[in-house]
């Protein structure tokens, strides 16, 4: 690091889900709009719910009951192959493609079967720029895609 390089400060989340989790600041995804339904949010981080990183959970810094639980869809659906409006990239400066990271939200619920069902919602992903870490979620116009596709019935 050179004298005009400041290392990154720590930052101290308390969540209700895990407790305090300390971050450095450059690992804040900050949303340019905010999730539909949860205004006023827009400071995030990532957790790796489990040891492959498989799920994460995009925490709230500003709310710590607030998290959503997400996937890459490309673990249960290898065709799933968006064209993301230019508007959304634009917005995002995605200007490679490598620095496009896609990842949906995941819902547990019981299904009309009464059996525990685990589905992705499609049609919302969360798109986010690796190297800047801005984000937002963006709406697929696209009837191949649902809200609720199951990857799981138990």
């Amino acid at each position: 690091m050179n004298s005009t390089q400041q290392a990154p400060t720590d930052l101290t989340i308390e969540t209700s889900r895990f407790g305090p989790v300390t971050v450095t600041q450059d690992r804040v995804i900050c949303f340019v709009h905010s999730i539909p339904g949860f205004e006023g949010l827009k400071r995030f981080i990532l957790i790796n719910h489990d040891e492959e990183g498989v799920f994460k959970w995009l925490q709230s810094v500003e709310n710590p009951d607030t998290a959503f639980l997400l996937t890459d869809p490309t673990q249960y659906l290898k065709q799933y192959d968006v064209n993301f409006r230019k508007s959304d990239l634009k917005v995002l400066d995605i200007e490679n493609r490598a620095n496009l990271v896609v990842l949906v939200m995941v819902c547990v619920s019981v299904g009309p079967d009464g059996k525990q069902q685990v589905s992705l919602n499609l049609k919302g992903p969360i798109l986010f720029n690796s190297e800047s870490m801005n984000a937002m979620q963006s709406i697929i116009d696209n009837e191949e895609y649902r809200v609720n596709h199951v990857i799981s019935a138990k």
